[in-house]
């Protein structure tokens, strides 16, 4: 275990929760402080940590580097739990909900009154194919206080939405479209009292349509209505969310380029969706290693960040507004995207709860879990 603590440059290196990775800027300030994993047997329900707590560690770094954000700590265990199972994690005030892809279930995580170890609440369970890379339980979303989950269908294997106030299906608001292994998509956000639902490109609803995208679903339709297209020419938009300007940021996939020298694969596109399609959308272009987005938010300074399933670690972007000169009174204004740091290990999902705590999904060889950086 490797710790690294500079207070000047704010660099970090460490061997746990995710792949060794060189020392490099960061805003975590300290190594994320990770408890060991496995204090519950395998099937158990998750292993539960107190909100806030850090370990002796973390406060004596951050008593030599006190403008330094406070570290990541685990959470909640999910022993059962493996790399990619932990998704689509929403804020609920201080809380945080998140997905099982593989169990159909959402989970509440909460602070206990009493200050004692976090509550953790089941929410729903819908059952599941899992068959394949990307099927399952992919992501749900609030509308009016009604839930709603996009999962695949045992047996078809196809990917529907519907709606689970009750804790089970009630009904069906789309009757989907067909899957395959890859690229299926299923993030699902609110969007203007309507919902909001990526597609990617291996869908049978893309290939007819000629690429993934982010389609719009009526929240009180039935099953027969027909997806009304936001924005598309996106690969596979897992990675989306609704800032609080209401624009929609996508960390789009790139398509699999494993049969390729890694130089030569396909950049990974990040913007904002418009009726214009990805061509026009995009600020800024990853350029490979591909790192597999699987979830972008909006940071507390006004950063995105965005979770590589990869590279397991959450990199930062800075909008930047370019302003012309003015002629004849219209001026022209840019906006683009600069890499703007590293904020710490994100793999498969992450929310900024109300207070400013971040939370993210994250696996290393200890196991799976959520983290949590309290706000500072």
């Amino acid at each position: 275990m490797l710790r690294t603590h500079r207070c000047g440059f704010r660099t970090w290196t460490s061997t746990e929760h995710g792949q060794t990775h060189p020392t490099r800027r960061s805003d975590t300030g300290t190594v994320p402080t990770v408890r060991r994993f496995g204090t519950a047997p395998t099937g158990t329900v998750p292993t539960v940590r107190r909100f806030g707590t850090a370990l002796a560690t973390t406060a004596l770094a951050l008593a030599s580097c006190s403008s330094d954000p406070p570290a990541f700590e685990t959470l909640l265990d999910v022993p059962d739990a493996a790399p990619g199972d932990l998704i689509a994690l929403r804020a609920d005030g201080t809380a945080v909900e998140y997905v099982h892809r593989r169990d159909g279930t959402i989970s509440r995580v909460s602070d206990s009154p009493d200050g004692s170890a976090p509550r953790v609440e089941l929410l729903a369970t819908i059952a599941v194919s899992t068959e394949g890379e990307q099927r399952g339980l992919l992501g749900h979303a609030v509308v009016d206080g009604r839930r709603f989950a996009a999962w695949t269908e045992p047996g078809t294997l196809d990917l529907v939405v519907g709606e689970v106030t009750s804790g089970a299906v009630d009904r069906l608001v789309w009757a989907g479209t067909t899957t395959e292994s890859k690229a299926v998509g299923g993030h699902l956000e609110a969007f203007e009292g309507r919902l909001l639902l990526g597609l990617g490109e291996l869908t049978g609803w893309a290939r007819g349509h000629g690429s993934g995208a982010l389609v719009i679903l009526d929240p009180d339709g039935g099953p027969e209505q027909v997806p009304v297209v936001m924005s598309d020419g996106w690969n596979n938009p897992f990675a989306f969310t609704v800032a609080a300007d209401g624009d929609v940021w996508v960390a789009d996939n790139a398509p699999d380029g494993a049969d390729l020298p890694v130089a030569e694969r396909a950049s990974e596109r990040i913007g904002i969706a418009g009726p214009e399609g990805a061509e026009f959308s995009t600020l800024f272009a990853e350029p490979p290693p591909q790192r597999a987005p699987a979830a972008i938010i909006e940071l507390p300074d006004g950063r995105l960040g965005v979770c590589g399933f990869v590279d397991n670690e959450m990199r930062a972007y800075e909008p930047i507004t370019d302003r012309g000169p003015e002629n004849n009174g219209v001026r022209v204004v840019g906006l683009r995207l600069e890499r703007a740091g590293t904020i710490g290990p994100c793999q498969t999902g992450a929310a900024v709860l109300a207070d400013g705590a971040i939370v993210t999904a994250s696996s290393s060889t200890l196991g799976t879990a959520l983290l949590i950086r309290p706000a500072s």
